[in-house]
């Protein structure tokens, strides 16, 4: 399983001798760099908590030369410092872990051109590492939809559970993340952490493999793994014989609004990728496949939502027979 690793610099600790408070920590790894300007005085701890940067892995041990300089800016000379080491992430502990770097910094002076200086200080370089699954996914609450935001046009949308998602970056209000599958695929989004500051997204999901249903337009039944249900059709809109992709659902469907006892009424999954017509549940039909035994929906729903096709798209095959 893929894992996603977020780097960030948690605290600047100032000790031994006084050099100057107009400090600049750098940090590089793996391509990634972070710039630090902080007044810190000498004896206390700065509190930084920035992010240094995020890094999929699917290794046990990830290992990366890490490059660490702190400056204490003078109008004159600055006072330079800098270690080279590597650092050694376990990916499968999951708590925080903490790693501690020390630089020291030598007071340069200049009289006549003739540099010189004895006074030493010593940083102490805190960083924080936390282990995520690099995929989460949307979680099967309330009505089965969660409203999140587009960054292009800050559009409002909903995206429907156990759809797949990769976290980005997040800051103190929102979680931003891409869209991996579904109708805005490739999009990135964002929400809003929950009251208590935890995120919406959850883990741990297993997608199951593809479903296999068919519907019988003279029997007017719907099969799916060996059960059959009771569908009501629209004779002028009969659908024709064949097989069909049964998409991931695509948004809320206000129709579902009329059947306020069922659960999961508003998510319909479109059956081929285009033109309107659904499988849902209810007991009228324009067109769409309704499920009209209504306590049974579920029992589909549950089968369907969590079932990938592998395209992205679909969550299995229709096939529409006599």
């Amino acid at each position: 399983m893929i894992k996603l690793i977020q780097l960030k610099l948690s605290k600047v600790k100032y000790s031994g001798n006084s050099i100057g408070d107009d400090i600049r920590v750098e940090i590089e790894i793996s391509n990634q760099f972070l710039r630090v300007d902080k007044i810190i005085k000498v004896g206390t701890v700065a509190e930084i908590n920035k992010e240094i940067g995020r890094f999929e892995v699917d290794q046990k041990l990830f290992e990366a030369n890490i490059r660490i300089t702190v400056i204490e800016k003078d109008l004159l000379f600055n006072d330079v410092g800098s270690i080279d080491e590597k650092i050694k992430i376990d990916t499968n502990i999951i708590k925080s872990q903490q790693f501690i770097y020390k630089v020291s910094l030598k007071e340069t002076r200049s009289v006549s051109g003739k540099f010189w200086g004895k006074t030493i200080a010593n940083f102490e370089i805190i960083l924080e590492v936390n282990i995520t699954d690099a995929i989460w996914y949307i979680p099967d609450e309330n009505d089965g939809w969660l409203m999140v935001r587009l960054k292009d046009d800050k559009a409002i949308i909903s995206l429907p559970a156990y759809l797949n998602v990769k976290i980005e970056r997040a800051n103190n209000a929102r979680e931003y993340f891409t869209i991996l599958e579904g109708r805005y695929r490739g999009k990135l989004a964002s929400v809003r952490f929950k009251e208590d500051g935890s995120s919406h997204l959850i883990s741990n999901v297993q997608h199951e493999s593809m479903v296999r249903a068919s519907y019988s337009i003279s029997r007017k039944t719907f099969t799916l793994n060996g059960k059959i249900y009771k569908t009501v059709d629209y004779k002028k809109a009969l659908r024709e014989k064949g097989l069909y992709d049964i998409e991931i659902p695509d948004a809320p469907h206000r129709g579902g609004l009329n059947y306020t006892k069922i659960k999961r009424a508003k998510t319909w999954f479109r059956v081929g990728h285009t033109g309107d017509r659904y499988l849902h549940t209810g007991s009228r039909s324009l067109g769409c496949i309704t499920i009209i035994e209504t306590t049974r929906w579920m029992e589909i729903y549950n089968t369907l939502i969590k079932a990938r096709k592998g395209d992205f798209m679909s969550i299995g095959v229709l096939e529409v027979i006599d």
